[in-house]
C-alpha cells in the first residue's frame, strides 16, 4: 500500500476526527486511493465505523470556503447523516 505524509490540511482534519471520535483514529489508519486521496474509515469509541472521510477533499473544501468554518465541518461533515 502506497503511503505519504499527510498535508497540513489533512492532518488538521485527522486531529478534528480524533477530538470528536477518539485517539484510536491514527495516521496509520489512513489509506491512499489511486488518486492519492487520503481516506479514513473513522472508528467510534464503541468500535463502530459510522463514517468514512476523504481527508484530502474535506481539507480542500475547508480551505476554499466550501465548508464555511470548523463548526460547520464538525456538525455537518464529521457526523453521520440521520434520516
Amino acid at each position: 500500500m502506497r503511503r505519504r505524509t499527510l498535508t497540513v490540511g489533512e492532518a488538521k482534519i485527522l486531529r478534528m476526527i480524533q477530538e470528536e471520535y477518539g485517539p484510536q483514529n491514527t495516521e496509520k489508519d489512513v489509506f491512499f486511493s489511486e488518486k492519492d486521496e487520503a481516506v479514513l474509515f473513522v472508528k467510534a469509541r464503541d468500535g463502530t465505523s459510522p463514517i468514512a472521510v476523504v481527508l484530502t477533499n474535506v481539507a480542500a473544501w475547508r480551505q476554499d470556503g466550501t465548508i464555511a468554518n470548523d463548526d460547520v465541518l464538525r456538525k455537518e461533515w464529521l457526523h453521520p447523516k440521520r434520516t
